[in-house]
């Protein structure tokens, strides 16, 4: 981002650099059509969502269109720019949002709706897509929530039903033609309604009865249901090994492929699973090139092979034993977070574990068989304890189980059984095993186009009290329990089934300040209730129990599935039938496949050879060692020590270095930092040590390194040891400072240089105490009010940030202190 007056004012800045490893830039000026992706929640969230990535990649591969980013502001910032009367901009360019041709809108949870006002507002953009005028730009949505998006419909131009793969240049190529063409926006809703999957909610009237029953959907275009878009084959796009890597620790922060999607499980409960068919596996041999060269591009230290059930994809262990051949020698670990235990076999984890243990999750989803027959999750429970078994036999000591509360025709003894069959699990351990467990909880929440689209949902108390039923009966020292906020999921489900009236809700929330739904921290309930009952919607209508002859809010939207389908599968719910998996039991009548065009598309492991890895060997004990003197500077400055750390691992990572690996659970490259700058200050003098495997000329070395470094770091000179060298000898650090405005007064300095002690207090997280000073100031020079030369001695302890002597030397208040601009220039 161009213009970051406020870094030195948010926590995390780092979330807002917009320079990260591989993202993209192009002049403005020649491109057609400019495109920001916006995901409604924080930084870290948003980068983990693979879909956003991948849209970023398709446009930004045409030359005519340039995508940039943005994610929802943290409170802080929100605050900074409202103070600033500054607009919210994209990360890579710093442009408002409101200057965009193009907003794209990631809906992927109900909880993130708020955020979608907040980037809104923020970037510029009236909330309503009819005030919308020519210059504004055109809000497109998609992701899940697209098929029931409702309740936030009035604010979208458009949503793509769906996969986008395909979709997202047909509608830049619409929008492209209206732009020049100088269309009204009716106009543009008419031209985006042509395009197969996109949804102009303007074109759908809603009837309402006084008592605030849907009665009729009356379609003003041409369409009287929109039907979801379907990529047919996953290999048909090919994936960009020029993935985006963040700065700052995000919430999966790996190496994602997606090696399949779709499930036909058939959980009754789950939404993907219903919205994602047919299953379409990628061939498995464009998943092993692929991750090759998106690790060469990225240096990350981990893969995910993502999927609804990875256990399902037919060619893994073909795919994992070639894949940990290549991990293997470069520390890479691998995880597969989606794993059924009726596939999590001792070949699987044999395979996983070749680096790193990395998380086993497990998901019965409920206590006893009876309500798993319910849900249509068929594991019996010894499967699942020889699931857990295996595991703790392959030297796993950590599970994590995954249960549901709140489900259709649950029972007070299902309850009791999710705490049984924890108890069993740990019980299943080897002896001699301390076994640990992480259960989850979250509250059962109707989702439209499910089979229990129509179930009712718990109230708010109910679900309370039955969350700490199940807590008090999982107390025991080897499990620890999450669970999500009962009142978290009371407004999820009323938004994920709501209609096009709480829209007027979202508004009133959102200016009681509701924000960052998602986050236990941040929710407040009252102003939610407050909404509510300012625009006389009852929130509890929409957790009612609902006709199967009822019109529900999503009708005019088709996934693929049958109604009828949906009812059979509710019918064999409640009679506890199973409905087994079409890819082994044959069609199941869900009404998904259409002839040749949307089918199961199944991999298989190819008979051909497969080229040997790259030999990039690692080894845990170096033979040569670099000392390299590298400047932190303009970007980087604002990076924490943590994520410079991890900043320079994947750098050398991308090197191709024949790097060392420390030894141990969790294998890092050998690198050793000699001090920590603060979050905010540039230098000229870091130093670290790198150890490698093989002796390599420290010109080679600082040449490959500089390649790769993201922007702001830079290696200024290196040296070549064979044995570890000893750290540098610190005596005093150098520092220019500057500041806009003149706070630096001479006299004050002068008088400070005078004295023979200056207390000061040291604040810490966890003490206070008066530190002298003086004693720390070697030298001190003051050429003029807005700079400022300052040597400081190095002790043993009680040592001072710079910022920290420069603020009790000169009096500064907070704000001051904060907006220096400081540069560490020599290490004496």
């Amino acid at each position: 981002m161009t213009d970051q007056f406020y870094l030195s004012r948010v926590q995390r800045p780092s979330r807002y650099l917009g320079r990260e490893v591989n993202a993209v830039f192009k002049d403005p000026r020649e491109v057609r059509l400019r495109a920001v992706l916006v995901f409604p929640d924080l930084y870290e969230v948003g980068m983990s969502h693979l879909g956003l990535g991948i849209l970023y990649d398709i446009l930004n591969q045409q030359e005519d269109i340039w995508a940039e980013r943005a994610y929802a502001p943290a409170p802080d910032l929100e605050a900074e720019l409202r103070r600033a009367g500054a607009p919210l901009c994209s990360l890579e360019s710093g442009t408002p949002l409101k200057d965009f041709h193009l907003l794209g809108v990631s809906l992927q949870y109900e909880l993130s709706y708020t955020n979608v006002l907040t980037l809104l507002e923020l970037g510029g953009i009236p909330f309503l897509a009819e005030e919308r005028g020519p210059l504004d730009p055109v809000v497109v949505g998609g992701g899940p929530n697209a098929m029931n998006p409702e309740p936030v419909a009035p604010f979208f131009d458009a949503l793509v039903l769906g996969d986008a793969e395909e979709a997202i240049l047909e509608v830049t190529a619409v929008i492209r033609d209206w732009k020049a063409a100088r269309g009204t926006r009716q106009e543009l809703w008419q031209a985006l309604e042509e395009v197969e999957g996109v949804y102009v909610p303007a074109l759908f009237a809603i009837e309402f009865t006084p008592a605030g029953r849907l009665v009729e959907m009356n379609p003003r275009g041409r369409r009287v249901r929109v039907s979801r878009r379907v990529l047919s084959d996953l290999d048909k796009v090919p994936l960009s090994p020029r993935v985006l890597v963040p700065f700052c620790q995000i919430v999966h922060d790996r190496l994602n492929v997606e090696i399949a999607r779709g499930c036909t499980r058939g959980c009754r409960y789950c939404q993907a699973g219903s919205l994602y068919r047919p299953v379409r596996e990628r061939r498995p041999e464009a998943v092993l090139g692929w991750v090759e060269k998106a690790l060469a591009a990225s240096g990350f230290e981990e893969v995910s092979l993502l999927t609804l059930s990875a256990g399902d994809y037919r060619p893994l262990p073909w795919l994992l034993e070639l894949l940990m051949d290549r991990l293997e020698p470069q520390r890479v670990a691998l995880s597969l977070p989606s794993l059924r235990a009726d596939t999590l076999t001792p070949e699987v984890m044999a395979q996983i574990k070749r680096v790193r243990r990395t998380g086993l999750t497990i998901a019965p989803e409920a206590g006893s068989e009876r309500l798993r027959a319910v849900i249509n999750k068929n594991l019996p429970e010894e499967v699942i304890i020889s699931a857990a078994r295996g595991a703790f036999r392959s030297g796993w000591r950590l599970l994590k189980l995954y249960f549901m509360i709140g489900l259709p025709t649950e029972t007070p003894e299902d309850l009791e059984a999710i705490a049984a069959l924890a108890h069993q699990v740990l019980k299943c351990a080897p002896t001699g095993l301390r076994p640990r467990l992480h259960v989850s909880l979250a509250s059962f929440i109707p989702k439209p186009h499910t089979p229990f689209q129509w179930e009712g949902q718990r109230d708010l108390a109910e679900s309370q009290q039955r969350l700490h039923q199940v807590k008090d009966l999982l107390k025991h020292p080897g499990v620890q329990l999450k669970w999500n906020s009962a009142a978290q999921s009371w407004l999820e489900g009323i938004f994920a089934r709501g209609d096009r009236r709480l829209a007027q809700v979202l508004l009133a929330a959102y200016r009681r300040g509701c924000r960052l739904d998602a986050w236990s921290e941040h929710l407040r309930l009252e102003p939610w209730r407050r909404a509510f009952r300012e625009t006389e919607v009852d929130p509890e209508a929409y957790r009612r129990v609902r006709d199967p002859e009822e019109l529900l809010p999503w009708e005019h939207l088709d996934p693929g599935l049958s109604r009828q389908f949906l009812l059979d599968e509710r019918d064999r719910a409640y009679r506890t039938l199973e409905t087994p998996d079409c890819r082994h039991a044959g069609c199941q009548d869900c009404g998904r496949c259409e002839a040749d065009q949307v089918i199961l598309r199944l991999a298989a492991a190819p008979k051909t050879e497969v080229l040997p890895p790259v030999d990039r060997p690692g080894a845990p004990e170096p033979v040569f060692w670099g000392r390299l003197v590298f400047a932190k500077v303009d970007e980087a400055r604002w990076l924490s020590h943590l994520e410079l750390v991890n900043a320079v691992y994947r750098s050398l990572r991308r090197s191709g270095l024949p790097l060392a690996f420390s030894a141990g659970h969790h294998p890092l490259p050998r690198v050793c930092f000699h001090g920590a700058l603060p979050v905010g200050v540039e230098s000229l003098c870091e130093t670290m040590d790198v150890g490698l495997a093989a002796e390599i000329s420290i010109g080679e070395v600082v040449a490959r390194v500089n390649r790769v470094m993201p922007p702001g770091i830079k290696i200024l000179s290196g040296q070549g040891f064979l044995r570890p060298p000893k750290p540098p000898r610190v005596e005093h650090l150098v520092y220019q400072v500057e500041s806009l405005d003149p706070v630096f007064n001479p006299a004050r300095a002068a008088a400070f240089l005078e004295t023979r002690q200056f207390p000061a207090l040291r604040r810490r997280p966890k003490e206070e105490r008066l530190v002298d000073v003086r004693r720390l100031v070697a030298a001190l020079e003051v050429p003029d009010t807005r700079q400022v030369k300052l040597h400081l001695r190095q002790a043993d302890r009680d040592n001072l940030k710079v910022t920290e002597v420069l603020g009790s030397i000169f009096g500064l208040n907070d704000s001051q202190v904060r907006d220096l601009h400081v540069i560490k220039t020599q290490v004496l």
